[in-house]
């Protein structure tokens, strides 16, 4: 099961850093539901994994899901709309199963070497389209037709005259988020400053052409304080991310209730502005109107399912660009306490010494400040993988997640 849930995770992250050029081929040839191949398989693992070993914890999770789509109807949202939420977030779910041999197995040399490829190849692909080459990319800005639905195939947008490059990939912040990823995956494992200073700056570079700066900023302070802090430090960085993800969005709802003037001038933080001026207090004024702050829209209702599945709530649900408010959006204030808990036992855990473990969920946490990380592949699989690792450690079982460190395994079953 280790064997096959680790290649399932390969081509989950490959088809997402691939999946603009993928969907834009298989289209020619009329097959473009091919690239929904990779979920299908995490759907099929994650059914293997539950029967061969049911836990009553996967009972309790789904009870809770059963009643948020309850939630979801009972407010309007399409049950069509319930099922796509389930299927955009399946890749987080299929990470949390992870049998904990995986882990192993991802420490692999053979393995270190695909993450490298992969890394190589989105970057790769952003360079080849920034210094001009096959300019613009074919399946930039083109579409196609799935079931009848039109679909982006890559999208296509500009910060002014500049152009934001998806490389490979559907779109640029995806792109972004995938190569601070896979850096912050790589970086702690390569001993040579040179080798790990020419992937940094060709990291870097990349990311500047997507125009992802939370990307950018994130990868700079992880790899800043992962070459130079001590693990306690990075343990409190990523509650600091946490606890700036959870309150910047309420205090940008009462200072921009209190002031009638911009607290900010633009320029290079003028997404930043938007955000805080607009689409958070916004969003929470909508819900607070239409009384959905306690249990949310529900899944669906919400995000990415939103775009296809239309629903008038009287505000903005098409993304909250924050991880915090996109819990809320979709599960309220109940889910966010949850959400909340769950995170806290993992932050507060003083069980785990794995770098790279924190490394990535600090990566994703400062992420989630000002994006929807929860709706990209990648940053599912990844927090997924990290939260898991983490939280094993919190029940006693430790497993090997860097290359010459070996962590001691107690035979005891995992909760998650």
């Amino acid at each position: 099961m280790g064997t096959l849930w680790t290649l399932i995770f390969f081509i989950g992250v490959v088809s997402d850093v691939m999946s603009g050029a993928i969907r834009y081929y298989t289209s020619l040839v009329g097959v473009p539901q091919a690239i929904y191949l990779p979920k299908m398989m995490m759907a099929a693992c994650i059914v293997l994994i539950v029967f061969h070993r049911p836990k009553v914890s996967h009972l309790f999770v789904l009870m809770y899901f059963a009643m948020q789509a309850c939630v979801s109807l009972l407010n309007g949202v399409a049950p069509s709309a319930v099922v796509f939420w389930a299927w955009t977030v399946l890749p987080m779910f299929f990470a949390f199963l992870a049998p904990p041999e995986a882990f192993a197995m991802l420490e692999r040399p053979r393995a270190r070497f695909a993450f490298l490829a992969v890394a190589l190849v989105c970057m790769g692909g952003v360079l080849v389209n920034y210094f001009g080459y096959f300019n613009p990319l074919p399946w930039v800005g083109a579409s196609t037709v799935v079931d009848g639905v039109a679909v982006h195939v890559t999208n296509s947008s500009y910060v002014g005259d500049t152009p934001r490059l998806p490389g490979f990939g559907r779109d640029s912040a995806a792109a972004g988020l995938m190569i601070g990823l896979l850096s912050t995956w790589l970086l702690p494992r390569f001993r040579s400053l040179v080798t790990a200073s020419t992937l940094l700056a060709v990291a870097g570079l990349s990311i500047w052409a997507t125009t992802n700066k939370t990307a950018l900023v994130g990868l700079a302070v992880v790899i800043g304080i992962e070459r130079f802090g001590k693990l306690g430090t990075i343990r409190r960085t990523a509650l600091w991310a946490a606890a700036a993800a959870l309150l910047l969005p309420f205090a940008s709802f009462a200072i921009t209730a209190a002031f009638n003037h911009s607290l900010f001038d633009g320029g290079t933080l003028s997404s930043f502005q938007d955000r805080f001026e607009n689409t958070w207090p916004l969003l929470l004024q909508g819900m607070v109107r239409e009384n959905l702050v306690w249990f949310g829209i529900g899944p669906g209702g919400f995000g990415a399912a939103a775009t296809y599945y239309h629903g008038n709530f009287g505000f903005n649900v098409g993304y909250a660009d924050n991880m915090a408010l996109y819990t809320l959006a979709n599960f309220g204030a109940v889910g966010v306490l949850i959400f909340a808990v769950l995170l806290s036992r993992i932050l507060f855990s003083n069980g785990s010494g794995d770098r790279v473990a924190w490394t990535v969920l600090m990566f994703l946490l400062i992420s989630g400040i000002t994006t929807d990380i929860f709706e990209s592949v990648g940053c599912l699989l990844f927090f997924g993988v990290a939260a898991k690792s983490l939280w094993l450690s919190t029940q006693g079982q430790r497993f090997p997640m860097r290359h010459g460190f070996v962590f001691p395994v107690r035979h005891r079953k995992s909760t998650l």
